[in-house]
Protein backbone atom coordinates (compact mmCIF):
# COMPACT_ATOMS: atom_id res chain seq x y z
CA UNK A 1 0.00 0.00 0.00
CA UNK A 2 1.21 3.24 -1.11
CA UNK A 3 1.48 6.40 1.45
CA UNK A 4 -0.91 9.46 1.78
CA UNK A 5 2.56 11.82 0.56
CA UNK A 6 3.03 9.28 -2.51
CA UNK A 7 -0.54 9.20 -3.50
CA UNK A 8 -0.70 12.71 -2.91
CA UNK A 9 2.58 13.90 -5.25
CA UNK A 10 0.67 11.35 -8.36
CA UNK A 11 -2.61 12.73 -8.16
CA UNK A 12 -1.51 16.29 -8.26
CA UNK A 13 1.36 15.23 -11.23
CA UNK A 14 -0.90 13.10 -13.32
CA UNK A 15 -4.52 13.59 -11.94
CA UNK A 16 -5.28 15.98 -14.98
CA UNK A 17 -4.50 14.05 -17.64
CA UNK A 18 -6.67 11.00 -16.12
CA UNK A 19 -9.59 13.01 -15.54
CA UNK A 20 -9.45 14.40 -19.33
CA UNK A 21 -9.49 10.63 -20.49
CA UNK A 22 -12.21 10.22 -18.21
CA UNK A 23 -14.40 13.20 -19.77
CA UNK A 24 -13.28 11.69 -23.00
CA UNK A 25 -15.21 8.42 -22.61
CA UNK A 26 -17.42 9.44 -19.69
CA UNK A 27 -20.54 12.24 -18.46
CA UNK A 28 -18.99 14.36 -15.66
CA UNK A 29 -20.76 11.88 -12.95
CA UNK A 30 -19.52 8.51 -14.48
CA UNK A 31 -15.97 9.91 -15.26
CA UNK A 32 -15.64 11.32 -11.20
CA UNK A 33 -16.07 7.53 -9.86
CA UNK A 34 -13.63 6.13 -12.60
CA UNK A 35 -11.48 8.73 -11.45
CA UNK A 36 -11.70 8.04 -7.83
CA UNK A 37 -11.73 4.60 -8.87
CA UNK A 38 -8.44 4.87 -10.88
CA UNK A 39 -6.43 6.53 -8.07
CA UNK A 40 -7.68 3.73 -5.23
CA UNK A 41 -6.22 1.12 -7.02
CA UNK A 42 -3.40 3.21 -7.81
CA UNK A 43 -3.17 3.30 -3.84
CA UNK A 44 -3.48 -0.64 -3.48
CA UNK A 45 -1.22 -1.37 -6.29
CA UNK A 46 1.86 -2.70 -4.55
CA UNK A 47 4.44 -3.20 -7.26
CA UNK A 48 6.74 -0.04 -8.04
CA UNK A 49 6.35 1.87 -11.00
CA UNK A 50 10.56 2.52 -13.57
CA UNK A 51 9.59 5.54 -13.51
CA UNK A 52 6.75 8.92 -13.87
CA UNK A 53 5.98 7.76 -17.42
CA UNK A 54 5.27 4.52 -16.34
CA UNK A 55 3.08 5.93 -13.63
CA UNK A 56 1.38 7.72 -16.03
CA UNK A 57 0.77 5.28 -19.01
CA UNK A 58 -0.48 2.77 -15.64
CA UNK A 59 -3.33 5.28 -14.33
CA UNK A 60 -4.41 6.14 -18.25
CA UNK A 61 -4.87 2.58 -19.19
CA UNK A 62 -6.21 1.31 -15.75
CA UNK A 63 -8.77 4.45 -16.65
CA UNK A 64 -9.80 4.07 -20.34
CA UNK A 65 -10.36 0.45 -19.52
CA UNK A 66 -12.62 1.44 -16.54
CA UNK A 67 -14.34 3.72 -18.83
CA UNK A 68 -15.01 1.19 -21.45
CA UNK A 69 -15.95 -1.04 -18.89
CA UNK A 70 -18.90 1.82 -17.49
CA UNK A 71 -19.92 2.08 -21.57
CA UNK A 72 -20.18 -1.52 -21.80
CA UNK A 73 -22.62 -2.28 -18.77
CA UNK A 74 -24.55 1.18 -20.18
CA UNK A 75 -24.94 -0.61 -23.53
CA UNK A 76 -25.88 -4.09 -21.70
CA UNK A 77 -28.75 -1.44 -19.88
CA UNK A 78 -30.10 -0.25 -23.18
CA UNK A 79 -28.61 3.13 -22.94
CA UNK A 80 -27.65 5.05 -25.30
CA UNK A 81 -23.55 5.43 -25.66
CA UNK A 82 -24.51 8.44 -27.48
CA UNK A 83 -26.67 10.26 -24.48
CA UNK A 84 -23.41 9.34 -22.30
CA UNK A 85 -21.37 11.04 -24.91
CA UNK A 86 -23.19 14.25 -25.16
CA UNK A 87 -23.60 14.59 -21.88
CA UNK A 88 -19.95 14.03 -21.24
CA UNK A 89 -18.74 16.68 -23.83
CA UNK A 90 -21.80 19.43 -22.54
CA UNK A 91 -20.44 18.59 -19.04
CA UNK A 92 -16.54 18.97 -19.85
CA UNK A 93 -17.33 21.73 -21.64
CA UNK A 94 -19.57 23.78 -19.62
CA UNK A 95 -20.45 26.73 -21.96
CA UNK A 96 -20.82 26.05 -25.44
CA UNK A 97 -20.26 29.50 -26.60
CA UNK A 98 -17.22 30.52 -27.00
CA UNK A 99 -16.00 30.17 -30.46
CA UNK A 100 -12.61 27.62 -28.55
CA UNK A 101 -15.52 25.46 -26.84
CA UNK A 102 -17.07 24.83 -30.51
CA UNK A 103 -14.47 23.35 -31.75
CA UNK A 104 -13.31 21.53 -29.11
CA UNK A 105 -17.27 19.74 -29.34
CA UNK A 106 -16.20 19.07 -32.90
CA UNK A 107 -12.86 17.49 -32.23
CA UNK A 108 -14.37 15.52 -29.58
CA UNK A 109 -17.50 14.81 -31.19
CA UNK A 110 -14.90 13.90 -34.16
CA UNK A 111 -13.25 11.58 -31.90
CA UNK A 112 -16.05 9.61 -30.00
CA UNK A 113 -17.42 8.88 -33.59
CA UNK A 114 -13.78 7.21 -34.78
CA UNK A 115 -14.74 4.33 -32.40
CA UNK A 116 -11.54 1.99 -30.94
CA UNK A 117 -9.01 1.54 -31.95
CA UNK A 118 -8.16 4.40 -33.15
CA UNK A 119 -9.71 6.69 -30.67
CA UNK A 120 -7.48 5.24 -27.61
CA UNK A 121 -4.28 5.46 -29.89
CA UNK A 122 -5.15 9.07 -31.34
CA UNK A 123 -6.16 10.48 -27.60
CA UNK A 124 -2.71 9.06 -25.79
CA UNK A 125 -0.68 10.51 -29.08
CA UNK A 126 -2.16 14.01 -29.54
CA UNK A 127 -3.37 14.94 -26.21
CA UNK A 128 -1.08 13.35 -23.86
CA UNK A 129 2.15 13.40 -26.13
CA UNK A 130 2.81 9.83 -26.04
CA UNK A 131 4.84 8.26 -28.84
CA UNK A 132 3.91 4.93 -30.79
CA UNK A 133 6.46 2.83 -28.65
CA UNK A 134 4.62 4.25 -25.49
CA UNK A 135 1.74 3.56 -26.58
CA UNK A 136 2.19 0.12 -27.91
CA UNK A 137 3.93 -1.04 -24.54
CA UNK A 138 0.54 0.25 -23.06
CA UNK A 139 -1.82 -1.39 -25.03
CA UNK A 140 -0.03 -4.40 -25.81
CA UNK A 141 -0.02 -3.50 -29.78
CA UNK A 142 2.80 -3.84 -31.99
CA UNK A 143 4.61 -0.32 -32.69
CA UNK A 144 4.03 -0.56 -36.42
CA UNK A 145 0.03 -1.31 -35.99
CA UNK A 146 -0.02 1.82 -33.50
CA UNK A 147 1.12 3.95 -35.99
CA UNK A 148 -1.03 2.58 -38.66
CA UNK A 149 -3.93 3.57 -36.15
CA UNK A 150 -2.70 6.71 -35.64
CA UNK A 151 -2.48 7.44 -39.28
CA UNK A 152 -5.33 6.35 -40.09
CA UNK A 153 -7.05 8.04 -37.11
CA UNK A 154 -5.63 11.32 -38.38
CA UNK A 155 -6.74 10.94 -42.01
CA UNK A 156 -10.27 10.22 -40.26
CA UNK A 157 -10.22 13.11 -38.38
CA UNK A 158 -9.54 15.49 -41.05
CA UNK A 159 -11.96 14.16 -43.34
CA UNK A 160 -14.90 14.90 -40.81
CA UNK A 161 -13.33 18.07 -39.33
CA UNK A 162 -12.70 19.60 -43.15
Amino acid sequence: MRTARDIEHVLDRYGDAVWRACLLYLPPSDAEDVFQDTFLKYALHDKAFHDGNHTKAWLLRVAINACKDVLKAARQRNSSVEELVEAGREGALGVADDEAAHRLAEVTDALNALGDPPKTQLYLALYEGYSAREIAEMTGMPEGTVYSWISRGKKKLREVLT
